[in-house]
Parts: C-alpha cells; structure tokens; sequence
C-alpha cells in the first residue's frame, strides 16, 4: 500500500479486531478492506465467524479461508485466526477456539490504545472469549452490527445466528455500542457506483465488485412467498423484497464508519435487553446496565471515505 495522507493523533489511535463472517454474503469484505485501509486503526487481527448451518456445516472455516483471500488481494499481511464453528450451546459453556484466545490475550496486553472488537456477524467468538476470562470484559468496547429494530423488532441474521452469544455480551460489562438492522441498512448503494468508485482499483476492487455481484445472483433467486412479509405481496413489491437487483446495503461497514467519524448524535444510551427467540427485545439486564445503540447511520460519510481510500491505495 501507498503511505497514508496524514497521521492521526497517537491519543486518537487504536488497536482493532475484526470479527467476521466473510463469507455470508458479499458486504463484509467491503468492511474489511475499508478498515485495513484505515490509519487510525492497527488492526491486530482478524478472527472468523461462523454463521450458522444454513448453507454450509463448515461457514467458519469458508469465512477463514474468504478473509485470506482478501488479505492475499490487498498483499497485506495480517493475523487471521479461526474462531468457534458454532452457536454456542447456551449461555455459559464457552468454546475453545484460537480466535477466542486471540481476543483474550489482546484485550490483556498492557496497551495504551483502547481495544475495539468489530463484531459482523454472530458474537459468538466475543462471547466465548468472555466466558472463558471475563477478566476482559473492562479491556475493550466491541462494536456489534446485530439484533433487529427496537421500534420494529424481529430477529435479524446476526443475532439470529446465535441469540446465546448476544445475551451473554448483553448481560456482560464489555462496553457495548449496537448497530440493529434499523441502522445498518441504511448503507444503500447501487451496482454502478460500485462499477465507476471500487471495480477499476485493483484486484481487490475488481474482486470485491464481482463477488457482490455473485452473492446478488443468489439472493435475487431466494422465493419468499410464504414468509409473512412476501406471501401477501404483489408480483411488482416482489421485485423490491430484500434485493432490488440493481444495488445493496453495506450493512457491515458502519462497525468501521463509527470509528472513523463521529455519528453519535444518531445514537442513544438505553439500558440493555435480553433478545428473546423471535428476535424482539425482552427483559431489562438490570438499571445498571447501560449500551449505546444507533437509531441511524450517515452512510455517504463512510461510503465516501472508503471509496477514496480504495481510489488512492489501488488506484
């Protein structure tokens, strides 16, 4: 990669995990590629998420092996670990993965940068990690696209993938700041300014462009007549049900965007709420226990910073 333009202030600087689940569908790498282009972030490591059993019994490892893939395109060199393989089986047994290690003996290092855990996809790693030495739980702020809207609750993919691990990060005192699926489908973008301000930089442009494009293949194929919000839908509201055909939401890259400029006046303090099973929020963790939780996303900000940094590292 080129230099960076400037430096960021070293009481400004910070150590980053990334914690994904890469292979999901095509966004995460997006999120990925914008935060390892980021100066003020010292990405330490990068830990595999699973995302449960949908399609694959093996979604972690295809994460581990899609980040390499990134890391390879970009022709950087970054620790990649693998992380658990499943939800975790309740709320306290944890699992035993390397990624779980990773992010206990970072959050243990003496470090003057603060620690952030970009989680998008499932907390389970997080989650387990906490579990094994809640010690950490003071040592860092994990950053979590996950669990659905509070005016509209339903159970979004994250959350949905292990509703054990986000109530074990929801009753625990890691600093947390949510970003629900109200605020992180915001992140629209359409298929030809990802073809003019990402596809021609590069291979990981080319690549990033083109995977989408692939994963939009698929989902625009998904038939969801007899889900509730599809069955009673016209054949023309069916052409706009979760994918247009001509773009697609980010909904990972807010993890990044908060960090890189400020947009906590769309966010709130509120106190904390287990997730029931349907995905809508239930009991109150205790008066005590306070997260932050974004109502909304700017999402040009963070588009446009990513597409410059792209534009000037690959370009």
């Amino acid at each position: 990669m080129k230099t960076q333009l400037y430096k960021v202030p070293y009481n400004k600087q910070i150590r980053v995990i990334i914690d994904s689940d890469t292979y999901a569908e095509g966004d995460d790498q997006f999120a990925i590629v914008h935060a390892l282009l980021t100066p003020k972030f010292d990405v330490v490591g990068i830990v595999a998420e699973q995302f449960g059993v949908r399609d694959f019994t093996d979604s972690m490892e295809r994460s581990y092996v899609e980040i390499k893939k990134i890391l390879e395109l970009m022709d950087i060199d970054v620790p990649v670990y693998r992380g658990e393989t499943a939800a975790l089986t309740d709320e306290k047994t944890p699992g035993n993965s390397e990624g779980a290690e990773f992010i206990i003996e970072e959050a243990l290092k003496e470090d003057e940068r603060p620690l952030f855990v970009l989680n998008m996809g499932a907390i389970t790693n997080l989650a387990s990690a906490y579990l094994l030495n809640p010690e950490i739980g003071s040592r860092l702020t994990a950053v979590w696209i996950g669990g659905g809207s509070y005016s509209d609750p339903r159970m979004d993919f994250n959350a949905g993938n292990d509703v054990s691990a986000a109530n074990v990060i929801l009753s625990s005192n890691i600093e947390l700041w949510q970003i629900p699926l109200s605020a992180y489908t915001m992140m629209e973008v359409s298929f030809h300014e990802l073809f003019d301000k990402v596809k021609p930089y590069g291979k990981i442009g080319a690549y990033l462009v083109d995977n989408l494009l692939r994963v939009n293949e698929v989902e625009c194929a998904m038939n969801f007549d007899n889900t509730p919000f599809g069955k009673s839908a016209s054949k023309g509201a069916k052409t706009m049900i979760i994918r247009s055909g001509e773009g697609w939401s980010l909904g990972d890259s807010p993890a990044v965007g908060v960090l890189i400029t400020s947009q906590m006046k769309h966010s709130e303090y509120r106190k904390a709420q287990r997730i029931n099973l349907d995905g809508s929020y239930g009991d109150y963790i205790n008066e005590n226990r306070i997260i932050r939780v974004y109502n909304s996303i700017d999402s040009r900000v963070i588009l446009e910073d990513m597409f410059a940094k792209i534009k000037y590292h690959f370009g």
